[in-house]
């Protein structure tokens, strides 16, 4: 947090003088010991946060990867000349328990092609997929393990 403050008043001033940096690093180190007072801040609480930062970075390239290759997936479907589109709805209960993390893997399987989350609730998510495989494969996705890496820093 102090790195932050002081970057951003660095960027708010425009301009780098010894001066400005002096102050920045005052004033930075001042609204931290603030923040740690009266809003229970502590510094470990950083590491966490740059922690869960990097693997949110890593969900959201994987994702991106993952919506290419079911792209391509739903692609070859609907362009065979062979119609092999069998629509199949399957209910599974995720390993994850936080808010967050159950919301962004239902959104994930929804992002991804040929997959869409039709209910989410506390007993699970009912999935439709373009065909039997697809749905059973948000089960066992590579989003599950990452949102469960996500919750593990809680």
């Amino acid at each position: 947090m102090p790195l932050i403050l002081f970057l951003l008043w660095i960027l708010l001033n425009g301009r780098v003088t010894s001066d400005v940096v002096v102050s920045g690093i005052v004033v930075a180190f001042l609204v931290c010991l603030f923040c740690r007072k009266h809003m229970g801040y502590y510094w470990q609480k950083d590491r966490i946060m740059l922690k869960r930062a990097v693997k949110l970075i890593r969900y959201m390239l994987v994702l991106i990867w993952e919506m290419i290759l079911a792209n391509i997936q739903v692609i070859r479907l609907v362009l065979s000349p062979k119609i092999e589109i069998s629509p199949c709805i399957i209910h599974f209960q995720p390993p994850v328990k936080s808010t967050f993390t159950r919301v962004l893997l239902a959104n994930s399987i929804t992002l991804t092609p040929g997959t869409i989350t039709g209910i989410m609730t506390d007993k699970g998510y009912s999935v439709h997929g373009l065909t039997a495989e697809m749905a059973k494969s948000a089960e066992n996705s590579i989003f599950v393990k990452l949102a469960r890496e996500l919750e593990d820093e809680d």
